[in-house]
């Protein structure tokens, strides 16, 4: 299967350099990646991917040694992950596509502004192998310790990268080959009995389900519902001239 790595950040929050320095530093020179951008977004770029009615479309893989595919940054971030996983799961057995990292890219100053903002990220993280950090110089160094001491103290697995002023990362090959680092396992093939973490001290009393359990942000109540409600940031977005 082809490596894909998916992108996730507000428009204007500094996706386009992060995919850029990605594309062009993190693999071997001579490589070919692919970009693909949802439709509404990509402009007149050729190579596209659709979400459309709560459905997910990819292109199947070319040539290319790896894709990075650019969610929608005005759109549900859950909507469109949720859409994902149906589409890309690897136990589907016309799979072609391996999610090997996600990245999420964050707008330091337009999450300063917005408290909104700041809860949108938490779950972009919860998804995430790779977060990197932008426009850090432009908000108080305070700050950025303080919006991430929760991912610290609760040991997220995660890796912070900064985007730096010249567009570049530090090691952007470590930012996206290896093992993944994420909490969410919607896109590894994990047995069921993998995640119950059973040992010989920690035995159930009574019978258990083997079936996967939803990705907490998926899961919905009897009527349809999530049960985490995630607040969207599109109107903030066009208040900041970012539509």
């Amino acid at each position: 299967m082809t490596p894909l790595i998916l992108v996730i950040g507000p428009k204007g929050s500094g996706r386009a350099d992060a995919v850029r320095e990605l594309s062009e530093n993190a693999w071997p020179e001579g490589k070919v990646i692919r970009i693909l951008r949802e439709t509404r977004e990509g402009g007149e770029v050729p190579d596209q991917w659709s979400f459309t009615n709560g459905q997910a479309t990819v292109p199947a893989p070319g040539a290319e040694e790896a894709a990075i595919l650019v969610l929608h940054g005005g759109l549900s971030v859950i909507d469109q992950m949720e859409a994902l996983h149906r589409a890309l799961k690897p136990t589907l057995p016309d799979a072609v596509w391996r999610v090997q990292r996600i990245v999420t890219v964050v707008d330091c100053p337009l999450t300063q502004r917005h408290e909104a903002v700041e809860k949108w990220y938490e779950p972009c993280i919860h998804f995430s192998d790779t977060v990197v950090i932008n426009r850090r110089w432009e908000v108080p160094g305070q700050w950025v310790t303080r919006f991430l001491a929760p991912y610290e103290k609760a040991f997220y697995p995660c890796l912070f990268f900064n985007l730096l002023k010249d567009g570049s990362i530090a090691n952007p090959a470590q930012a996206i080959h290896g093992e993944p680092l994420r909490l969410s396992h919607i896109f590894d093939d994990i047995d069921a009995v993998d995640e119950m973490e059973f040992d010989e001290d920690n035995l159930p009393d009574e019978p258990f389900d083997l079936v996967r359990q939803p990705d907490k942000y998926f899961a919905r109540d009897e009527l349809g519902r999530r049960n985490i409600l995630v607040t969207e940031i599109g109107d903030i977005l066009r208040q900041e001239g970012r539509s």
